[in-house]
């Protein structure tokens, strides 16, 4: 009877990570969201770079790397590389650049970002923090070659993280004009969303 109930587990668990989404060749097909799917079209997203963390430069001393609270806005925390709350994916959302949010989110907290929905950073006008990869009105957000983070294809002058204010949430300027700086760590994934 044991052994009927551990095989019954086992098969159960292994029926549960298996991938969800396989194009065949090791590689995963794009996922629509919700909001794509709800306009009928197909979002892409591809994988661009490593997963990463990515640490403030003159950051809040000793909580100098980004993290997504519970409700989606980011705020600067101690760094840990192996938690999903401070990992971000460099890719491409329908050609235009972003950064996948690797935490997953409740939706007691957060039910417009509830998994199969894919979390990008994003800018609504005031604030960066999780959005909906293809929310109408939000920009995508990515992190340049000279370590900021900005808004996709805002150019010179698009919306910028600035820095963090006296509880160590996210400050963003949105006339890009005064940008805080970031260096990044390679990582493992903690989970795929």
């Amino acid at each position: 009877m044991k052994f009927t109930a551990l095989l019954f587990a086992i098969s159960a668990t292994a029926i549960a990570i298996e991938p969800r989404h396989h194009a065949g060749k090791g590689r995963n097909k794009p996922v629509p969201t919700s909001a794509a799917a709800a306009a009928g079209a197909a979002t892409t997203s591809v994988a661009t770079g490593s997963t990463q963390v990515l640490k403030e430069i003159n950051g809040v001393p000793g909580n100098e790397c980004l993290t997504f609270r519970n409700n989606g806005e980011i705020v600067d925390a101690a760094c840990v590389n192996t938690a999903a709350d401070r990992q971000l994916t460099p890719t491409t959302i329908n050609g235009t650049p972003a950064l996948l949010v690797q935490r997953s989110f409740s939706a007691g907290f957060r039910p417009d970002l509830v998994a199969p929905v894919r979390a990008c950073v994003g800018f609504n006008g005031t604030h960066f923090r999780a959005e909906d990869c293809s929310a109408g009105g939000i920009q995508l957000v990515t992190l340049t070659a000279g370590g900021q983070l900005k808004t996709a294809g805002g150019g010179g002058g698009g919306a910028c993280a600035s820095g963090h204010d006296e509880a160590a949430q996210m400050t963003v300027d949105a006339t890009g004009q005064t940008c805080a700086r970031y260096t990044s760590t390679d990582v493992a994934p903690a989970v795929t969303r």
